[in-house]
């Protein structure tokens, strides 16, 4: 019996990786990726057992190792402003690589054909985001951010950080975004944020 190991399930994430990104999800194939990869496709499926699964699995990959340590800032600092400022600028910065703005466009592509966009969020992203939520409402137990719908919170933040110039990134209609941009919408994110959701002086 073949024993897995991680040290070929993370060769095979790599190899994964390289094929979709070159040809896309439609024209990926199990078969390509156990070729790079070294080794038969009945090894390969015995670790993923499907390309969908596979494709997931690169995503989730990448956000464990870059992602979820940006939901550790709202711990590290009291300073609701200065937390979300932080996190909002490392987001940011990871979103907007090439590689992730690639994935993410296949991911849109293919979730109104399949259950790829589900999986992947229910998956990864959804994990961070109920992390930040279960803060947003301890901070609002507190007394640090007003009284709100914590979910409502994660997702107008969201929607802040991708505004603007990161949307039309995704989208294709603007170019690779500087340092100096991303820091700018940091600031508009944060202020706008903050403004919604400080404990106003009584």
């Amino acid at each position: 019996m073949r024993v897995k190991s991680e040290e070929k399930r993370l060769a095979i994430l790599e190899a994964a990786k390289s094929v979709f990104l070159e040809r896309g999800y439609d024209s990926a194939s199990m078969a390509e990726v156990s070729a790079r990869v070294g080794g038969s496709k009945q090894t390969l499926y015995s670790y993923f057992a499907s390309k969908e699964d596979l494709f997931v699995a690169v995503m989730i990959e990448k956000g464990a190792a870059q992602v979820q340590p940006l939901f550790d800032i709202l711990h590290e600092n009291d300073n609701l402003a200065e937390a979300i400022h932080d996190f909002v600028l490392a987001f940011l910065r990871f979103i907007t690589t090439d590689e992730v703005v690639a994935f993410r466009r296949i991911v849109y592509a293919e979730g109104a054909k399949s259950d790829l966009g589900k999986l992947f969020y229910e998956n990864g992203p959804k994990r961070g985001w109920t992390r930040m939520a279960e803060d947003f409402e301890q901070a609002m137990d507190a007394g640090r951010m007003r009284r709100a719908d914590p979910w409502t919170a994660v997702y107008q933040l969201h929607a802040l950080c991708e505004a603007g110039p990161v949307q039309r990134l995704l989208e294709g209609s603007g170019g690779p975004i500087d340092e100096a941009t991303l820091l700018a919408v940091a600031d508009a994110a944060t202020d706008t944020f903050i403004r919604a959701y400080e404990v106003q002086a009584r």
